[in-house]
């Protein structure tokens, strides 16, 4: 998966600014992958929306969806776009995971469904949660959910960890493996 912050630029002079161009490419990247017909381009395009969508969710689920609980008071609105995100989360899993087995059967049908159900996350954020949001927060609120997602999207690289001599790590998370080298 790319890492770089540079997948999703941070554009806008508002949170809800920069969270709809945010929108605008994930929507783009959600066509083109329904739209896609060979499996390296699906892949690739699928990556990319990965990369878009960590960035992107990390933002809101650290940041913005707590504010939207604190700030405007909308503990239930919250909670459901929680749940949203997360059960997008398990659908580019199950196609991420179809498209590394190869059997892409069922692939038209999972990405429709992950198109459909994240734009009508990203309609309900923007005509109903970042509005909220913004009629709840007082001007220093503003500024300060400004300056959180600055900061925080600033801090959004990833660097691989550098593998000791000796050592391989196969990607798993709390695996790792000692390889032994030839004693002279």
């Amino acid at each position: 998966m790319q890492s770089d912050a540079n997948l999703l630029p941070m554009r806008g002079n508002t949170v809800h600014e920069i969270l709809e161009n945010d929108h605008e490419i994930i929507k783009g990247l959600l066509d083109s992958l329904t739209r896609a017909s060979a499996r390296e381009d699906r892949m690739q395009i699928l990556e990319q929306l990965k990369g878009a969508l960590t960035i992107h969710n990390a933002t809101e689920e650290n940041i913005v969806y707590p504010a939207l609980d604190k700030i405007a008071g909308h503990k239930f609105e919250t909670l459901k776009l929680y749940n949203e995100t997360a059960s997008a989360d398990i659908l580019v899993f199950q196609i991420d995971t179809m498209l590394k087995e190869g059997d892409e059967t069922k692939f038209g049908e999972k990405a429709q469904k992950l198109h459909d159900a994240v734009f009508k996350h990203i309609e309900v954020e923007e005509k109903s949660a970042l509005p909220h949001l913004e009629k709840g927060a007082e001007t220093q609120e503003q500024q300060m959910l400004m300056q959180s997602v600055r900061e925080f999207r600033s801090a959004m690289h990833f660097t691989p960890p550098k593998i000791p001599a000796g050592r391989t790590y196969t990607g798993e998370i709390g695996t790792e493996t000692t390889t032994r080298t030839p004693m002279s």
